[in-house]
């Protein structure tokens, strides 16, 4: 953020209340970066787990969760089901809310993750979006090398509250 969006003077980047940021010493104003929103996905079919290969950075070619950010005035059960739609080409409904994560200083910024479990009907559909290279359910005891930190916690604790 090179100019301050209250006054339009030039910013500065430094340590205040914290954390890096940046805040203008014309007027004083404090410009706070928050942490972007993302709706991670759990789907099941007879008792495996749907990953996606990515196909773009980060780690591309590596399997996670289905899921992505959530867009402005969106709800996380309406990001969920269009991210679902987006990379699996499968409509499903949120059942339920499993837990969050955090993770800092990624290449979009902060980033709160929040994973849901959701339930899909028909699978017949099922298509690999631009987002995977492909799509694959996986045992729980056989899963591939996920490199992200969120997503295994969320299969773990999922497992756990089964």
């Amino acid at each position: 953020m090179k100019y301050c969006s209250i006054c339009g003077d030039k910013n500065t980047f430094s340590f205040i209340e914290g954390n890096n940021r940046y805040h203008c010493k014309k007027c004083s104003a404090i410009h706070y970066q928050n942490p972007k929103p993302t709706a991670t996905i759990i789907c099941l079919k007879n008792n495996k787990i749907l990953l996606a290969k990515r196909a773009f950075e980060p780690a591309i070619g590596e399997w996670g969760l289905p899921g992505g950010f959530m867009e402005l005035r969106e709800t996380l059960e309406e990001a969920a089901r269009r991210e679902l739609k987006e990379e699996t080409n499968l409509d499903g409904e949120v059942v339920q809310m499993l837990g969050t994560c955090s993770h800092y200083g990624t290449i979009f910024g902060d980033i709160l993750s929040i994973a849901v479990e959701m339930k899909v009907s028909d699978f017949s559909k099922i298509k690999a979006g631009d987002d995977a290279q492909e799509l694959n359910f996986f045992e729980f005891n056989n899963l591939p090398m996920i490199p992200f930190h969120c997503h295994n916690k969320f299969i773990k604790e999922y497992l756990e509250k089964k």
